[in-house]
């Protein structure tokens, strides 16, 4: 019954091409233009809900922290002699470069090295008191307490002049403690005797437009405000962020532009038919629908999404060469427009839906990714493929119909395109093995084996550094930040607690910070909190008056910073080592286990560097499992079809060795994954399978025209294999154009997918026709037919006349 109301539709859409041709065209255009609204809807998302999603409990307490004390921080380094910073002049430029950045809006603070020595300076109004309270609450350390003033004192009355920032003397004692050394609770804004930095903090949770906004405005501030004797240097990670987000919006226009031209030279030099080019406009009409849906529907473009361009290039063309070559094909046999879209669309459109639906639901999996934007990218490519099926059902045929009444194709053009080199080399690969297949089987399936052994051995690179061009501008910027201060980011503890200035929490959180950084020496620098600064002064740990004292002294952009108005929230922020992330994931897990605060007071992890530890855990939870899953998927769905598990092995075998090989490749290249890589597998199985199966249909169609098994795979599959070929090429193509990225996340992808590909292409034509023979001749295989209620395939055995080699009843 299904399979009758499929030929009835099969039938019916063969008939409105050849007859209504012309209004097929002018929809397909007026559905375009409409599709097209939808492109300026979309949105670039570079932010943390793309990497771990906003509904998780780290993007959550992520989101918390930033509404309170800021996003990230850009950093300017300031490169000169720091004890001459405070000229009246380089004062003068602090202070307007200070107001100008907060009459802007785009900050939620900023702490200047003038800042830090106007805290350093009102301290010593409050020292006495400061100490006063600690050594009441110590009495049997009075002493110590005693020792302290008396150096500081002495220290201090050794300055001669005013105590005036502009005063060199009154600057080296604030700067500099009892040995020499700058004090360490002043090495966040003066990293030596050399360096000196400016903390510029965004506001939080801030949309990508924004946070450009602000970079762009933060640097040219700078620029405009500089320091006599000193460089400036801005950077820090939003200008890292918004190098990603300006490569996401103008990559995708140089991207589909190169994936175009590298679709022409293949088309050129390896599809020579009429109406070469054809394919393309199918691509641009699926590409431009595919992203005016996106638009409409909202799903954003981000840095695995903007990589979908050349894919869905590369399977449009893909798509429509199997479609118009079969029109060739058939040109080459009968000239009429009616009989030529009848016999394509009864042979291959079922095929073509079977390699569709399969290629669906393989991205299906990545649904179970704890990543969003991988999820993203698997909606992206459903919403394509299904887009160019559509496309390249209706418009390549209405196309081609409309020129054979134009101007049919010539006699002379009629016929087989067997002859050529190409083809040559498609029937010599078809048949290398067939005498050897046993052999080849068991390297196969050893490459199997050995894939997934290695599967998930592979390190997975999540840090946002490694994704950009390692030799430009904003990396090498980081790495001259990193090589003067040892660091270029942070991690971040988010404090609550009814009064965090009460004692027992205020000692326990500088007890805990304390221990920590002597804990992990090699990756904590320092810890920094406003009880940092208390203990800075008394030696101990804080107290609720000198926290309270403190606090009333600190500047505006001080307190912003470490401390909530109403004192229900505090910020201990932890300056970290150049670390890889799997460190930092270890380093998080053991501060967290160490995390025992007093009852009612929590804190939690906060930062860029929590996001990528949850990325990082995020992209190795399932993976493996999305691989295997999308198998699993298209495996069913193929048995679905074929009501045969033989079939459906024989039909897998290229995807499996394929998926085997990348695993391969990768682990023995020492590439690491990135979160697009981790997608790689998927992929692979749509584009293996799309192989597998227009090879063993057109295999099953020519056994069903009667002929033998050998002549088969030496008449049938030689006679798509220049479209084959040119097609696969087309996808190598599509994914190589990724791997000419500058950005090292697209560019090892593209790297991999296309190397995955075309051993899927060559497995599929050296391995699958002689499975194929052999499994004909299989008593228990024998035809490899679809089952009789699916998409209607037809499995009618056609008589072959050996003087033309064409079907009974066709007039040639």
């Amino acid at each position: 019954m299904r399979r009758n109301v499929m030929n009835k539709v099969w039938i019916a859409i063969s008939g409105l091409i050849a007859r209504r041709y012309r209004t097929v065209i002018a929809t397909a255009v007026v559905l375009t233009v409409v599709l097209a609204f939808g492109a300026p809807l979309l949105q670039f998302e570079t932010s943390q809900n793309a990497l771990i999603g906003g509904s998780s409990q780290t993007a959550k307490d992520n989101a918390k922290y930033q509404r309170q004390f800021g996003g990230e921080a850009m950093l300017v380094l300031y490169t000169g002699p720091v004890e001459k910073m405070f000229s009246t002049q380089n004062i003068a430029q602090m202070q307007t470069l200070t107001r100008d950045l907060e009459a802007t809006g785009l900050y939620k603070y900023v702490l200047s090295p003038l800042t830090a020595l106007q805290f350093a300076q009102a301290q010593l109004g409050v020292g006495q008191t400061i100490i006063g309270a600690a050594a009441a609450r110590h009495p049997a350390d009075a002493a110590k307490y005693g020792a302290i003033v008396t150096t500081e004192s002495g220290r201090l009355a050794k300055v001669t002049g005013p105590q005036q920032l502009d005063n060199p003397a009154f600057v080296r004692y604030l700067l500099y403690d009892e040995t020499g050394h700058i004090r360490p609770i002043l090495r966040d804004n003066f990293v030596d005797p050399n360096h000196a930095v400016m903390v510029v903090r965004l506001h939080g949770n801030e949309a990508m437009a924004q946070m450009g906004k602000a970079t762009n405005t933060a640097q040219k501030l700078v620029a405009a405000h500089p320091l006599t004797g000193f460089t400036a240097l801005a950077t820090g990670s939003p200008v890292m962020l918004k190098e990603i987000n300006d490569y996401l919006q103008g990559g995708l226009t140089s991207l589909g532009a190169l994936s175009l031209l590298v679709m022409i030279v293949v088309l050129f030099f390896v599809f020579r038919v009429r109406s070469r080019l054809l394919s393309l406009g199918c691509v641009v009409v699926s590409a431009v629908a595919t992203f005016g849906i996106m638009g409409f529907i909202g799903l954003p473009l981000n840095m695995v999404t903007i990589s979908g361009l050349p894919i869905l290039i590369g399977m449009g063309v893909d798509f429509a060469i199997q479609m118009h070559s079969r029109f060739e094909e058939e040109a080459a046999v009968d000239g009429s427009p009616r009989a030529l879209v009848g016999r394509v669309t009864q042979h291959l459109a079922p095929a073509l839906a079977i390699a569709m639906l399969a290629a669906v639901i393989g991205f299906v999996a990545m649904q179970i990714s704890r990543v969003p934007m991988i999820r993203q990218f698997g909606v992206m490519l459903d919403i394509g493929v299904a887009v160019i099926f559509l496309v390249v059902l209706f418009v390549p045929l209405s196309w081609l119909v409309w020129r054979e009444h134009r101007k049919p194709t010539a006699a002379r053009g009629r016929r087989p395109l067997e002859g050529g080199v190409l083809e040559r080399g498609v029937r010599w690969l078809a048949t290398a093995v067939h005498g050897s297949i046993l052999p080849v089987v068991v390297i196969a399936a050893l490459v199997v084996v050995a894939g997934l052994f290695v599967e998930g051995r592979p390190t997975i690179q999540t840090d946002p550094e490694k994704w950009i061009p390692q030799s430009g501008h904003t990396e090498k910027s980081l790495k001259a930040l990193r090589a003067s201060t040892d660091t270029s980011t942070e991690l971040d503890f988010l404090v609550e607690a009814r009064d965090v200035t009460a004692t027992p929490v205020a000692e326990w959180m500088q007890r805990y910070a304390s221990e920590q950084v002597a804990k992990h020496p090699k990756e904590l620098l320092r810890a920094t909190s406003l009880g940092a600064v208390v203990t800075s002064v008394t030696r101990t740990l804080p107290g609720q008056p000198e926290m309270q004292a403190l606090d009333k002294v600190a500047p505006r952009d001080v307190r912003i910073a470490f401390l909530s108005s109403d004192h229900t929230r505090a910020n201990i922020i932890f300056p970290i080592a150049n670390i890889p992330l799997s460190e930092r994931g270890k380093l998080l897990d053991e501060m967290k286990a160490d995390l025992h605060p007093p009852a009612g007071v929590r804190a939690t992890p906060a930062g860029l560097a929590v996001v990528g530890v949850a990325l990082v855990h995020a992209l190795q939870a399932n993976r493996t499992e999305m691989t295997f899953l999308a198998l699993g998927l298209v495996a069913l769905w193929l048995l679905l079809v074929y009501r045969s598990l033989a079939k459906v092995l024989l039909t897998l075998v290229p995807v499996l060795v394929a998926v085997g090989l990348s695993a391969i490749v990768v682990y023995a290249t020492g590439l690491e994954l990135s979160p697009l890589t981790s997608v790689a597998g998927p992929l692979v199985i749509a584009v293996g399978t799309e192989f597998a199966v227009l090879i063993a249909t057109r295999y099953v169609e020519e056994r069903e025209r009667g002929r033998t098994p050998a002549d088969a795979v030496r008449t049938g599959i030689v006679r798509i294999g220049r479209a084959f070929v040119a097609s696969g090429l087309t996808l190598v193509g599509g994914f190589a154009v990724i791997a000419t990225s500058r950005f090292p996340l697209l560019r090892d992808f593209g790297i991999i997918v296309a190397l995955n590909t075309l051993v899927a292409l060559l497995v599929a034509l050296v391995l699958l026709p002689p499975l194929l023979v052999w499994a004909d001749g299989h008593p228990r295989i024998k035809s490899f037919s679809p089952g009789p209620d699916l998409l209607g395939v037809p499995t009618e055995p056609m008589v072959v006349t050996p003087e033309t080699e064409t079907p009974t009843g066709v007039t040639v």
